[in-house]
């Protein structure tokens, strides 16, 4: 048997990795998204969420952070496996909060001069967006510490990815809480907060994820 044929079977019998990364990312990642849902939780429910839940606006609002949790995650997957491109995960995110920030114009420019503050500032614009990179952390840290475990070859970029996945996961168990209602506010301040997740992640990765 010479070399080609000898590392042609070993590759046949190798069979899918199962290293603990693929195994455990799943039980981290519920655990962390479980401590989320404790955090908002002990910040309380919308005590009107059930009628709120069956809106247009809610609906939609899940809809964007759930195509930003889709794209975000396609992006991670990609960084941790060398020589794979990033494919079209950027766009993706690129137009999901372009859609987001173009409802939310959409929304200004139709509202009376005299309402168009309220719409972007609501009620909860101090504490929005540091609420959701509060609720992300957990997130963030299940993602890097099982991507420790993988080859990320741009750490910074592969954790500003994961951040910005943990900061749209926890966008949207922040929104059991959240009583806003406005695209507006939305565009600003719950992609304010993911994009604080992301820079968190990024400056995390380019430390913990090198080789």
């Amino acid at each position: 048997m010479n070399t080609d044929q000898l590392i042609s079977l070993l590759a046949h019998e190798a069979g899918p990795a199962q290293g603990p990364a693929a195994q455990q990312v799943g039980g981290r990642l519920a655990i962390a998204l479980a401590l989320g849902g404790v955090m908002v939780l002990y910040m309380g429910l919308n005590p009107k969420l059930s009628d709120f839940a069956s809106t247009t606006v809610f609906a939609l609002k899940m809809i964007w952070l759930l195509a930003v949790v889709v794209f975000s995650g396609a992006l991670v997957y990609r960084m941790v496996h060398p020589g794979r491109q990033m494919g079209s995960a950027p766009w993706g995110i690129g137009l999901a909060l372009l859609a987001m920030g173009g409802q939310g114009m959409n929304q200004l420019f139709q509202a009376p001069l005299e309402q168009r503050s309220a719409l972007m500032m609501g009620a909860s614009w101090q504490v929005c967006a540091f609420n959701i990179a509060f609720i992300a952390l957990p997130v963030l840290a299940s993602l890097l510490w099982t991507l420790r475990d993988m080859a990320p070859t741009r750490p910074a970029l592969t954790g500003a990815a994961s951040g910005l996945l943990a900061g749209a996961l926890a966008a949207m168990l922040y929104s059991l809480h959240c009583t806003e209602n406005s695209f507006a506010f939305y565009s600003v301040w719950y992609s304010g907060g993911m994009g604080l997740s992301a820079l968190v992640g990024a400056a995390l990765g380019a430390r913990y994820l090198r080789w």
